[in-house]
């Protein structure tokens, strides 16, 4: 997978979530802007990432604007991002994968 394929930015985004709130910190927006050194992608291609990650339930925090239909400033809402508890469902999901996946690996080499 290259590094920015959808899903390998939604693990990204959810782990940095579940790390922060198991500190007890807010997320860092410098560390969730789509030009951070994390995730170098496009300003379009981030909006659907946040947004439709929302949308699935896997995150919260973003509000839209008043009487409006869809999501403004997104880079204004970064530091109220939280991972809920169906993302970190699929945190754990796929690093079992992932886990499983080094194990197969191990031992076929």
């Amino acid at each position: 997978m290259v590094k920015d394929d959808y899903h390998v930015i939604v693990f990204r985004v959810l782990k940095y979530l579940y790390k922060q709130l198991k500190m007890g910190r807010l997320p860092e927006p410098d560390m969730l802007r789509c030009d951070s050194e994390t995730f170098q992608v496009n300003a379009l291609y981030w909006r659907f990432i946040l947004i439709s990650m929302q949308e699935d339930g896997f995150i919260r925090g973003l509000k839209k604007g008043d009487g409006e239909p869809g999501y403004d400033q997104l880079e204004d809402q970064l530091q109220n991002l939280q991972i809920t508890t169906k993302g970190i469902d699929y945190l754990m999901k796929i690093t079992e994968r992932v886990d499983k996946a080094l194990k197969g690996i191990v031992k076929i080499v």
